[in-house]
């Protein structure tokens, strides 16, 4: 399957990158799929009084083991309640731990409870010869004041499951040209002009300076970076979700 609009260069440049090693281009096909678990009683009659934790994903197939085992393990990790950091298991455990959370809480809680849920969807944005890039949003509500959301990437060559980094994209010294273009597309999405410091609109950037983080994807317009809530800023300021064009680095694509 092959990539449209700008991301057709993008896709070629990153062929480009595999073609010294002549490997066959795979055929990626992909099946969406829904896990989900309730807690005792089910959801079906009343959902303030259950929890339930849902996930949808997709399952590939046509692509080397390597690269499906790649996949499944960082799909994994996305939805692992709001944590890719630590080694999830599998969504059944994570599911069940989340669960027994509730009925733990209701049991030893005096007063009524509202329900819990945690919604996890894994979204495609790009699929194509050399890579894969998944876009996993993550919902959730556990009682207090409010939910959570948060979301991730997944970036992976199909051909080999080796994660694609912007190293693999972008040439030597890229950084500075990156973090320029990255601090332009931020202010112009949140509409913050230059004259304001990012503190005065209660962005808390170290020693208030404009930097990105390692939650990035890649789009059909550019490389999508998510600072999700209480990373920069308070929860009343949500996440920060903005999109570097390609044609604001083009010099730089290896």
């Amino acid at each position: 399957m092959k990539l449209v609009s700008s991301v057709v260069v993008l896709s070629a440049l990153l062929y480009s990158c595999n073609a010294k090693k002549e490997e066959k281009a795979v055929a990626v096909s992909y099946e969406m799929k829904t896990f989900r678990l309730e807690s005792k009683g089910g959801c079906s009659t009343d959902s303030l009084t259950c929890a339930y934790f849902e996930v949808n994903y997709p399952v590939f197939s046509g692509l080397p083991q390597a690269a499906l085992d790649s996949l499944s393990i960082e799909i994994a990790k996305s939805v692992s309640t709001g944590n890719p950091e630590i080694d999830s298991i599998s969504f059944q455990k994570d599911g069940e731990a989340f669960i027994s959370e509730f009925e733990d809480f209701v049991a030893e809680s005096s007063e009524s409870t509202m329900g819990w849920s945690f919604d996890a969807k894994i979204d495609i944005s790009i699929i194509g010869d050399s890579l894969i890039s998944l876009v996993a949003t993550n919902e959730s509500f556990a009682g207090g004041a409010h939910g959570s959301y948060e979301t991730y990437f997944i970036n992976v060559d199909p051909n080999t499951g080796k994660h694609i980094v912007l190293s693999d994209l972008l040439k030597p010294g890229y950084e500075g040209v990156l973090l320029k273009a990255g601090e332009e597309a931020f202010r112009n999405t949140l509409e913050l002009p230059d004259s304001v410091t990012y503190s005065d609109e209660g962005y808390e950037f170290p020693n208030d300076v404009f930097q990105l983080n390692s939650n990035y994807g890649f789009t059909n317009e550019g490389i999508r970076f998510v600072f999700n809530a209480y990373e920069v800023a308070p929860y009343v300021l949500g996440a920060q979700d903005f999109v570097i064009p390609y044609d604001r680095i083009k010099d730089w694509i290896k």
